[in-house]
């Protein structure tokens, strides 16, 4: 018998359900709705897991009572064991991935930040190399990438860039990329074949747009105007274009300098301010909230190396879930699908693991 939650998930579906059919507000309803979504995915798998797990059983019960000599039965009935415990098997990894941990933020459209870090210009070169990579992740998973603002390094790759993310479910997949991303590779400019490391800071935040949820108190928001630079800090107009944000409290700021006007860098600067400072307190609460729970899974400080990536040795080590990963140059295109599918799976064998001993 499966050790998931399968008759506690079909009850919280069928409240669900029961809740929908009566007359709530509009509000209420719509939130309702994409739970019911959510629940809908992990009770249909329930569902199934329960079907295949009674199939199973009456074979197996089929299997002792066919008679020894009737070969080409016995083999018939153990080739369909194994086909339908191969199907239970995949129903269940894909139930454990729906169960990873949520919260608030996994259905939120997102802002992804790459920023070089050590490694000079071979930095701000893997900084592109990893917008790449998340270009195809988007492609591949039907979302949509917009940049929004971008520090070029005159070398090669960037300093610095900020991203947009627009999908269904898009913080969900991109949250695990948040932290240090280390490369060990030799540079095009490496005369000697020398071996370097260098490193990029990725940053995942929900973006906020026009939510109830969430908003920043504009008195406590310090805005200051100033000229647009270029990228070796050189004035490139004379008009108060570019904005700074800063949320005084936490001291978090934004700034934007790209869009056209004033007035569009402004509300440019304070959406990346909102989600920057949404972020940050979403962080504090669920701190707090899986230290309490003890279910702290996956959660990578800012600061702390996540990924390696070795060229040499054609090879991904997320140090996080101690997974390796070879073929760099597809991964490098996007082709990290399969690894957030494990990290995924990993994730919510944990919860189930903390469900059980409770």
């Amino acid at each position: 018998m499966s050790q998931l939650p399968l008759a506690k998930i079909k009850e919280q579906y069928n409240v669900l359900q029961e809740k929908l059919s009566t007359q709530l507000p509009t509000e209420e309803m719509i939130k309702l709705s994409k739970e019911l979504k959510v629940v809908q995915n992990q009770n249909d798998l329930a569902v199934n897991i329960e079907r295949l797990e009674e199939y199973l059983a009456e074979n197996q019960e089929l299997l002792n009572e066919i008679d020894v000599n009737d070969l080409e039965m016995m083999e018939l009935t153990k080739a369909d064991i194994e086909t339908k415990t191969g199907e239970l098997q995949k129903s269940e990894d894909q139930l454990l991935t729906l169960l990873a941990p949520r919260d608030v933020r996994e259905d939120y459209n997102i802002v992804l930040e790459i920023r070089a870090g050590a490694g000079g210009d071979e930095s701000s070169i893997f900084t592109g190399d990893l917008l790449r990579m998340y270009t195809g992740l988007a492609d591949q998973l039907g979302f949509k990438l917009k940049l929004i603002s971008v520090s070029p390094n005159p070398v090669g790759g960037y300093k610095e860039v900020i991203a947009e993310v627009h999908g269904d479910g898009a913080f969900s997949w991109f949250k695990y990329e948040g932290g240090v991303h280390r490369v060990q590779r030799v540079p095009e400019t490496e005369k000697q074949g020398r071996i370097h490391t260098s490193t990029c800071s990725v940053a995942v935040m929900p973006l906020i747009e026009d939510t109830k949820e969430f908003s920043l108190d504009l008195k406590e928001v310090e805005i200051i105007a100033s000229t647009s630079s270029g990228a070796g800090g050189q004035s490139v107009n004379t008009t108060y274009s570019a904005i700074k944000v800063k949320h005084l409290p936490t001291g978090i700021e934004a700034r934007s300098q790209d869009e056209r006007n004033q007035q569009q860098n402004k509300v440019k600067a304070l959406q990346v301010l909102t989600s920057r400072v949404f972020d940050y307190f979403e962080e504090i609460r669920l701190e707090k909230e899986y230290a309490e729970r003890k279910e702290q899974v996956g959660r990578a400080n800012r600061n702390e190396k996540i990924r390696t990536y070795n060229y040499p040795q054609d090879r991904l080590t997320d140090h996080r879930y101690n997974l390796n990963y070879n073929q760099l140059p597809n991964i490098m295109t996007g082709d990290i699908y399969n690894l957030l599918q494990e990290i995924k799976k990993l994730e919510a064998q944990k919860v189930i693991s903390n469900l059980i001993q409770d």
